[in-house]
């Protein structure tokens, strides 16, 4: 396997994306949700990596991280993605790998590209019309982000801040849901190259 061109550095933002071998399901029940964002939990707190944004989607995940001290994104992936299949396979009677390689991972590079990403993110479910406003969907942090909810661990209070207050983050992410672009080219350049898109 190629080496990575991304090298996760300590105090660092990172966009972390993979999905389902084949664009198939990973998701299939609200159980296996829940038990993802748990083991996410888990994981994310041995291995040093704070969760800023999540969304999983029913073939992929999106997560914006930032890596503490000690923290290793490789072990975290790889314990998080094993541990989600081991148990997944078990629960389906099946085997073989859930995911379609090794996750995708790209710095965020400044102020602007954190704050679209992080629209990106919340947006997701929007945008794939599985819901027809980004806090109806269950299996992200928006609400938490937004201080409405506590039911998604993570250190949620990173994009309230960027923004200068949860109100401006909610109103950051009403005035794209009528986009059908991302404004920011670094971050469109990102997704397609980790085909995201």
């Amino acid at each position: 396997m190629p080496a990575r061109t991304t090298v996760p550095y300590e105090g660092e933002f990172y966009h972390v994306y993979n999905r389902g071998a084949l664009r198939m399901t990973l998701f299939f029940t609200p159980h296996m949700y829940d038990l993802f964002l748990r083991l996410l939990a888990v994981f994310a707190e041995r291995c040093h990596i704070s969760i800023v944004a999540i969304c999983l989607m029913p073939n992929h995940f999106h997560l914006l991280i930032r890596v503490e001290e000690g923290g290793t994104v490789d072990q975290f992936m790889q314990r998080l993605c094993s541990g989600y299949s081991r148990r997944v396979n078990q629960f389906l009677t099946r085997s073989g790998t859930m995911f379609e390689g090794r996750y995708k991972i790209k710095h965020v590079k400044n102020d602007n590209y954190f704050k679209a990403l992080c629209r990106y993110i919340h947006l997701n479910p929007m945008k794939a019309a599985l819901v027809e406003h980004p806090s109806a969907w269950e299996y992200s942090n928006y609400q938490e982000c937004l201080g409405y909810r506590n039911m998604i661990n993570g250190e949620h209070t990173f994009v309230g801040d960027m923004f200068g207050g949860q109100k401006n983050y909610e109103a950051f992410v009403h005035e794209g849901m009528s986009r059908n672009s991302i404004d920011n080219a670094d971050l469109a350049a990102d997704l397609a190259e980790m085909r995201a898109l």
